[in-house]
């Protein structure tokens, strides 16, 4: 009998990074000689993804099985994780401190708290974790977890090696300097800092200039409805909120971008600094979270920066050749490193140790 080694997921999407990471580690498992589903329940999966994915419902483990649970946001996945006769590993990839959606969604506040709750019980009852940055382990360094390693977040540039989209090239096709952010409009991700601080830029730097605000407003819409209000309040048309992007119109983006910036606070790791760096794009990030780890000393990093200073550190990223070349040197050099990961080795060995 050939053992599986399926994955259960809160929720599917094409350019989402979890979903990425598990479409990898599916094809890693298969070709180790698993057998390898992905089951999602089929209210949280997108539509145009849904041929990728099986229904939780049509989940079976069997003991001598593997059964890999990407976070506990989903009470239906977690059930069926901790249900089955499979041997059980959570794929940690963080979940956002509850604090940052009190003043916007009290409800999604309490979820996160309740799953903060329900992680200790899931870890403890695994076989293993498998976490997708040092940090996130280190968030559970404190329970003394069994078999708790780090598999960093898998990456792959083949679904970036796509033509541009027509629509999307259109759209951005003026030559302005373009600042893009890619990423949930969630709280955490402070865009109203990015907003602020391209206010200055725009208005004292360069007014051929758009800040690109690329990523689903379905997480937190009272929080996008602020952003959105906040640069009709600036007066500034050109902040451009372009919502869930394909992945033809994601790769335009990174293509067109003069620099790309993250003013987040909480991130376990940050896929969009790695893909913006495949894309030669040199990036702007606050250290803080798991974003120091994902960039190990490349790009430009910051801390304590008021939103006037993060305007003029884009405007040397954009307009400084020096702080520029600096920048893509160190992000290829990254870049160099991420190329040469063997993730088929590395699942190996963590699959010894089960």
């Amino acid at each position: 009998m050939t053992i599986r080694v399926d994955q259960l997921l809160a929720g599917f999407a094409e350019n989402d990074a979890i979903s990425q990471d598990a479409l990898l580690l599916q094809a890693v498992f298969r070709d180790l000689g698993f057998e390898s589903d992905l089951f999602v329940s089929q209210s949280h999966t997108d539509p145009a993804a849904a041929h990728r994915v099986r229904p939780m419902t049509a989940y079976a483990g069997r003991a001598g099985d593997l059964a890999v649970l990407h976070d506990v946001l989903d009470p239906e996945a977690v059930r069926a994780f901790q249900e089955t006769p499979a041997r059980r590993v959570l794929r940690y990839h963080n979940i956002t401190p509850a604090g940052y959606f009190d003043a916007f969604d009290p409800a999604l506040a309490a979820r996160l708290r309740a799953a903060r709750t329900a992680l200790r019980s899931v870890a403890e009852r695994s076989r293993s974790v498998w976490s997708v940055s040092a940090f996130n382990a280190g968030e559970l360094a404190a329970w003394n977890l069994p078999q708790s390693r780090v598999l960093p977040l898998l990456f792959s540039e083949a679904r970036f090696r796509l033509d541009l989209d027509p629509e999307m090239l259109a759209r951005i096709s003026r030559p302005l300097a373009n600042i893009l952010f890619v990423g949930r409009l969630a709280p955490n991700k402070r865009v109203e800092e990015l907003i602020l601080a391209f206010h200055g830029y725009h208005r004292a730097v360069n007014p051929q200039s758009r800040l690109i605000i690329t990523g689903s407003d379905r997480s937190c819409p009272r929080y996008a409805a602020m952003l959105r209000l906040l640069a009709h309040a600036l007066d500034l048309p050109n902040v451009c909120f372009e919502g869930f992007a394909s992945p033809a119109g994601l790769a335009t983006l990174y293509a067109k971008a003069s620099v790309f910036v993250t003013a987040s606070e909480h991130e376990g790791y940050c896929l969009p600094l790695i893909e913006a760096m495949a894309a030669g794009v040199p990036v702007i990030a606050r250290r803080t979270g798991g974003m120091p780890e994902a960039l190990d000393g490349a790009g430009i990093q910051y801390e304590g920066l008021s939103s006037a200073q993060l305007g003029e550190l884009m405007g040397l990223a954009i307009h400084d050749p020096a702080v520029r070349a600096e920048a893509l040197q160190s992000q290829a050099g990254r870049m160099a490193a991420i190329r040469a990961r063997k993730p088929a080795d590395e699942v190996r060995a963590l699959l010894a140790d089960l």
